[in-house]
């Protein structure tokens, strides 16, 4: 959705940008070169010169013998740091060079302050960092997603792609753009909707919802004086945090976006490997095309994080899709909260609200250059709408998925709901969902110490539960039917010490809810604790007339769940975790660690489709095949070593 309040920031910025300190050189020539003559032999390696040690410098005392000869001294810069290294490399070489060194980052002597971008710092990002009364816009203190205590468990990870189907993105914006440390770019910006049009952002709407998770964090001030942190934007220095892939799902410089085109952003990101793919879209009226997509792109490890839509103030209980669906797990709706801990007047709250985050005047990345309203493109302002509170939790997710690769899609979820801190009436509500986003309890939720274990279940227990017309609006159907509750009782395994949550997964789940009526049929369960070491999952089975049971027979019945808590065992040194490279993988998969046991690769319904012995410090490749030698399907796995439950399970994706 189009932002609704302040579009632009009223200052006059300049457009020259800082340089990294990993993109200079220092260099020490032999003799005094002649400027002309040597930068153009500089430009051969890609470098050039920035300026010379004695620009501006008063000439030496007479009769001084310094050590130094500045004249001699160049500063250089490279366009990224692996062609830094290259001239380095090349100039040490140099017979005419006396010596060459990086130019080296200095850190105030000070007490150590991340971030240190400057609309963090002077308090404007509070959705970041709300320090109430003392902020330059006031509110309540705390009512954000408690960013400083989650960057002090995580700031994100190269690892993680994070993926956005909006208006495009700026390329060259320098918070979203740059190379990682291994020279891979950061960003990778797609055209989707077609059109003709580049995937460059022409209304500034993607550019400002990709800055809010994605800006870099730490990395100082761009563009003079400006500058903001984003939520999943590493530590400043080698961390860049995700990696970021814009979806441009609009055609030219149109605002709105079709089912369709949202449809195939969704699971081209999840084909692509990210973890999460952010939809700031909404609209009334559902769509079979975006649930199933959005179900498919949570098969492959991608949840979807939808905005709840701005109908606040005209009908906010009426449904807004796609994130409508998140009401049967199938991703996460996210409204609007304000800097008093409110939700928001315009944010809707219908059906399947998970949880607000700050949405009200946000500061972001902006265009850097005019946009197609006329807007001045001044690379940073403020913004409001759900459109900007979604990718506070897709940066959540985020963060997640860095610190606990062994994560479900479909865990993130009912994480980010648990660690909610409650606003409205206590517990859950219709008006504020499970609360206001709470990153670093969320966090706190899947520390080093915590086991994840994942699995799935058949039936153990029918129950008739009455009778009555089965009806499901999307296909019509319409037929007497008898109802019966189905239990599963999953042991939490010894390895947990407790205590442990449990909940079920939408994927891998055979089971339907307990209602009659049904706009479509969709995968359910809940989880009901029955003892200190036992959870009963339960849903729901039909049988019509006729004797066809619906979803499925009761012996084909499983629902798919999740445990977390402390496990007895410590946790694994980065040695002895489980690595997958490369992941997501296409042909084949490389899995070692330094210890050794029974590698086993597990499907997302807990069916085991390969296991091969691991030797120390070897590895074991997996050509997606299974134990009869048979592809399995693109999708997600989860290999386990030795059967622990511990940092030694890691998730992998197979691409098609």
């Amino acid at each position: 959705m189009r932002p609704e309040l302040l579009l632009t920031c009223a200052l006059a910025l300049s457009s020259t940008l800082p340089a990294a300190p990993e993109r200079q050189l220092v260099a020490c020539f032999a003799t005094t070169r002649d400027a002309a003559a040597n930068s153009a032999a500089l430009l051969t390696l890609g470098i050039t010169m920035v300026r010379r040690l004695s620009d501006g410098l008063p000439p030496a005392p007479a009769g001084s013998s310094p050590a130094l000869d500045p004249d001699r001294v160049w500063l250089l810069e490279a366009r990224d740091p692996i062609a830094a290294a290259a001239a380095s490399a090349a100039l040490s070489r140099d017979a005419t060079v006396a010596w060459i060194e990086p130019n080296r980052r200095r850190e105030r002597a000070g007490a150590p302050v991340f971030p240190d971008d400057p609309m963090f710092v002077d308090s404007r990002q509070w959705g970041l960092r709300n320090l109430g009364p003392a902020g330059v816009l006031g509110g309540i203190a705390g009512a954000d997603v408690q960013a400083l205590d989650a960057w002090r468990l995580g700031v994100g990870s190269h690892d993680v792609l994070l993926a956005l189907a909006d208006t495009g993105i700026d390329p060259t914006h320098p918070e979203l753009s740059g190379l990682l440390p291994d020279g891979r770019p950061r960003l990778v910006a797609l055209d989707l909707a077609g059109g003709g049009a580049a995937p460059s952002d022409s209304l500034g709407h993607g550019t400002a919802v990709a800055g809010i998770f994605g800006a870099r964090t730490g990395d100082g001030a761009h563009r003079e004086s400006l500058g903001v942190a984003g939520l999943c934007g590493g530590d400043g220095a080698g961390n860049a945090g995700c990696r970021l892939l814009s979806l441009k799902v609009v055609t030219g410089r149109a605002s709105h976006a079709t089912s369709f085109d949202l449809a195939r952003a969704i699971l081209h990101a999840a084909r692509a490997g990210a973890r999460a793919v952010n939809v700031s879209f909404a609209g009334d009226g559902p769509s079979r095309l975006e649930r199933l997509a959005m179900r498919d792109a949570l098969a492959l490890g991608c949840v979807t994080v939808a905005a709840a839509g701005n109908r606040g103030a005209v009908d906010g209980a009426r449904p807004q899709y796609p994130a409508a669906y998140a009401a049967d797990g199938l991703g996460i709706q996210v409204g609007a909260s304000d800097r008093f801990d409110q939700r928001a007047a315009f944010s809707s709250h219908g059906p399947g609200l998970d949880l607000l985050a700050p949405g009200v005047d946000i500061w972001t990345t902006r265009t850097t250059y005019p946009n197609a309203l006329g807007l001045a493109g001044h690379g940073y302002g403020p913004a409001s709408g759900t459109s900007f509170a979604a990718p506070f939790a897709t940066g959540a997710v985020g963060l997640l998925a860095a610190a606990r690769g062994a994560l479900d899609a479909g865990d993130f979820q009912p994480l980010l709901r648990a660690s909610a801190h409650d606003l409205g009436a206590p517990g859950p509500d219709s008006l504020t969902g499970w609360g206001r986003l709470d990153a670093a309890a969320a966090l706190a939720a899947v520390a080093p110490s915590h086991g994840i274990a994942h699995g799935a279940v058949p039936i153990t227990r029918l129950r008739p539960a009455g009778t009555d017309t089965l009806a499901i609006a999307e296909d019509g159907l319409r037929v007497p039917a008898a109802r019966f509750e189905a239990v599963a009782v999953v042991a939490v395994p010894d390895s947990f010490a407790g205590p442990v949550r449990a909940w079920p997964r939408a994927v891998g789940t055979a089971t339907t809810r307990a209602t009659f009526r049904m706009p479509w049929l969709a995968p359910w369960a809940e989880a009901v604790a029955t003892g200190p070491r036992t959870f009963e999952l339960r849903g729901w089975l039909y049988r019509v007339d006729s004797g066809a049971w619906i979803p499925v027979l009761p012996e084909s019945a499983r629902i798919a769940f999740t445990l977390i808590g402390p496990v007895t065992r410590p946790p694994r040194s980065a040695e002895e975790r489980l690595r997958a490279l490369p992941n997501p993988f296409r042909a084949a998969v490389r899995l070692e660690s330094s210890r050794a046991g029974v590698l086993e690769i597990f499907d997302v319904a807990g069916r085991r489709v390969h296991a091969a012995a691991l030797a120390p410090g070897r590895a074991v490749t997996w050509d997606g095949r299974d134990g009869g030698g048979s592809a399995t399907p693109p999708g997600v796995y989860f290999a386990r070593l030795g059967g622990s439950a511990d940092g030694s399970i890691v998730r992998i994706v197979r691409l098609p």
